[in-house]
């Protein structure tokens, strides 16, 4: 049922889906949990969503990730430069791999294909409250998606090449000047996401050492203590990395516990 035309509704959104039959299915989802929101559009491509989202605004975008001609983020980076603002976004992909850049765009929402109504519905909610900070809502997603998908993989864009990394390849995330490089044996590479969300994605295998590090617990071959000073981390590349005092004691339990 439509909304009340008489009322202003609770939100409008529009939904970017090249594949007929789950546009078709996230609509009627959409229909039955926000009968006072407006569907405003749908676009199958990233032609027509471009020339909706400028003509048309919307409050909410449910969006895929892989359609034509550019995909989701390319389509993202002309919708901001033409009208520099964007609506929420709830990505709505089977691409689980490319999280982490969905993140940078602070997305509300994360959907991975197949959808269900519930998680539909939690993600709706999500855009009613809008209560939690931009960082919390990261870290949430981040952790919520570690535990139902446990990503393997990232990918980095450099020029006219896209990388592919497993985790396991990352020795070591160390930030300098305010950026975060994952540093491999293929070298190091530019990061989207902040020491904090990485260590709520990686918190199992990788362990926070300092405000500014995390080092693959794998790749840790040895860990310098001296009494009332800061301690280091010395990587299997061989790498010294520093080790807060307040960070030390969790570390060596975590080591602790792995023999």
């Amino acid at each position: 049922m439509p909304p009340d035309p008489g009322l202003r509704p609770a939100f409008r959104y529009g939904v970017v889906e090249d594949e007929a039959l789950s546009r078709k299915v996230l609509l009627r989802m959409l229909e039955t949990l926000a009968p006072d929101a407006e569907a405003a559009w749908e676009a199958a491509d990233g032609d027509e969503a471009h020339r909706l989202m400028v003509e048309d605004p919307v409050d909410v975008l449910f969006l895929d990730i892989l359609f034509p001609p550019e995909g989701a983020f390319a389509l993202l980076e002309r919708v901001r430069a033409t009208v520099g603002r964007l609506p929420k976004i709830i990505f709505v992909t089977s691409q689980q791999d490319q999280a982490l850049k969905a993140f940078t765009w602070a997305a509300c929402d994360y959907l991975v294909k197949p959808i269900t109504l519930p998680r539909v519905k939690e993600a709706v909610d999500r855009v009613r409250s809008a209560q939690a900070s931009d960082l919390e809502n990261l870290l949430r997603m981040v952790k919520e998606l570690a535990h139902h998908t446990g990503p393997e993989r990232f990918t980095v864009t450099l020029r006219d090449r896209v990388l592919v990394f497993r985790w396991s390849e990352v020795m070591y995330l160390h930030t300098e000047f305010r950026q975060v490089f994952a540093h491999t044996a293929r070298g190091k590479v530019p990061l989207d996401l902040g020491v904090d969300a990485l260590e709520a994605l990686l918190g199992d295998r990788f362990a926070r050492i300092h405000r500014s590090s995390l080092v693959n617990l794998d790749d840790l071959v040895e860990v310098v203590n001296p009494p009332g000073r800061a301690g280091q981390a010395v990587m299997r590349d061989g790498a010294r990395l520093s080790v807060s005092r307040n960070r030390m004691e969790a570390l060596l339990a975590r080591l602790a516990r792995m023999r």
